[in-house]
C-alpha cells in the first residue's frame, strides 16, 4: 500500500509506523510518506530508512500536496497544538490545514482517508444515555471545547468529500490514549509512577476514560482498505477508571511506600465500543493498564526521567 501519514512523531504515529513498516501478511511492504515539521524530534524514526519524509506542516499547502501525491491512503493523525497567541490561530492551522489536506488528497486521487478525531466532539449528552443505552456513534455531536469543535469540523469536511465521491473515509474517535512515548516522561501517568516508585505521596482527583495505543493502532489497521469500514465512525474506549483507584493500582504494582490521596471522580458517561469490537479491535481493559504501568515502571527504573531515544 502507498500510505501518507501526518502526526508520525506523536504517540499514535510513533507506534503505528512500527506496524506499517513491517512486512504485510502477503510478504509485501508499504510505501510510506510522512509529514514532519522542520523542528520535529525524529531520533526514534532513524531506523525507518525507507520512509519518505516531507518537510512541512498543516499550514504549508505545498507540503500537503507533496505528501499525498501518488498515495492510495491518507492517515491524518496530526493536530497542531500551538503555541499560539489567539484561538483563531488554532482554528486556522487545524481546520483550514485539514481542509487543504483533504483537497490535496482529492486532487491526488487518494482512495481512502482515515481521520483521527476524538470523543471530545461530545459536549451535551442526551438524557437517554445510560448503562443500558451507552453513548454510541449515532449520538448528536455538540462540542463544549474548542478542541472538540475543531475535530467535529474536520469530521464534517471528511463526510463532505466522501459524499461528493472524492474518496472513502473512516473516522476514529479515541478517548484518552495511554502508551509509551519516545519522550518517556510525557507518557500518560508517568509522573504518578515516577513519584510512587520513589516513595513520594501523590494527590489525585477526577476520573479517566482510557484506551491503549495498541488498540488505536489496531483499529487503524482494521479499517485500511476495508470496504465495510467506509463511511463509518468508531469509538475507541477500553474503559473508565477513577484516578484515585488508578493511583492505588500503581502504588500496588510498583510496591510503593508512598500514599495516594485525593477525591473520587465522577462515574462518567457510559460509552459503547461495540462497533470497534465488531471490527475486530481488542480492548484489554484494566489488564492493559496494569501491563502498561509495569512497563513504564521498568523503563523509569532504567532511564529515570531522561530521554533515551536509542532504546525506543
Amino acid at each position: 500500500m502507498k500510505i501518507s501519514l501526518t502526526g508520525i512523531t506523536g504517540l499514535v504515529g510513533s507506534h503505528l509506523v512500527k506496524l506499517l513498516s513491517a512486512p504485510n501478511q502477503d510478504g509485501s511492504t508499504n510505501d510510506i510518506k510522512a509529514l514532519i515539521r522542520e523542528d520535529s524530534i525524529v531520533d526514534h524514526l532513524k531506523t525507518y530508512e525507507d520512509i519518505d519524509y516531507v518537510i512541512g506542516d498543516l499550514t504549508d499547502k505545498e507540503s500537503l500536496e507533496r505528501l499525498v501525491e501518488g498515495s492510495e491512503i491518507l492517515i491524518h493523525l496530526a493536530h497542531f497544538p500551538g503555541p499560539v497567541k489567539t484561538a483563531d490561530e488554532l482554528v486556522t492551522a487545524n481546520i483550514n490545514g485539514s481542509f487543504n489536506l483533504l483537497e490535496a488528497a482529492k486532487s491526488a486521487k487518494v482512495k481512502q482517508v482515515v481521520f483521527m478525531s476524538s470523543c471530545a466532539v461530545f459536549g451535551t449528552i442526551q438524557p437517554s444515555v445510560e448503562e443500558s443505552s451507552p453513548l454510541n456513534e449515532s449520538h448528536p455531536v455538540q462540542p463544549s471545547s474548542l478542541y472538540g469543535a475543531i475535530k467535529s469540523s474536520i469530521e464534517s469536511f471528511c463526510f463532505f468529500h466522501a459524499r461528493n465521491r472524492a474518496f472513502d473515509i473512516s473516522i476514529l474517535r479515541p478517548v484518552t490514549i495511554y502508551g509509551v512515548r519516545p519522550d518517556l516522561p510525557k507518557s500518560e501517568w508517568f509522573n504518578d509512577v515516577d513519584f510512587l516508585s520513589t516513595n513520594y505521596n501523590i494527590d489525585v482527583k477526577g476520573s479517566t476514560k482510557y484506551v491503549s495505543v495498541e488498540a488505536v493502532c489496531q483499529s487503524i489497521l482494521k479499517v485500511l482498505k476495508n470496504t465495510d469500514a467506509y463511511g463509518k465512525i468508531y469509538h475507541l474506549i477500553d474503559g473508565h477508571i477513577h484516578n484515585l483507584d488508578l493511583g492505588r493500582m500503581i502504588c500496588e504494582i510498583v510496591d510503593s511506600f508512598g500514599e495516594v490521596e485525593g477525591v473520587m471522580g465522577e462515574e462518567g458517561v457510559p460509552m459503547s465500543n461495540q462497533a470497534a469490537s465488531d471490527l475486530g479491535v481488542e480492548f484489554k481493559g484494566l489488564e492493559g493498564i496494569k501491563k502498561y504501568v509495569k512497563n513504564i515502571h521498568e523503563l523509569q527504573k532504567t532511564f529515570g526521567g531522561e530521554r533515551n531515544i536509542a532504546n525506543w
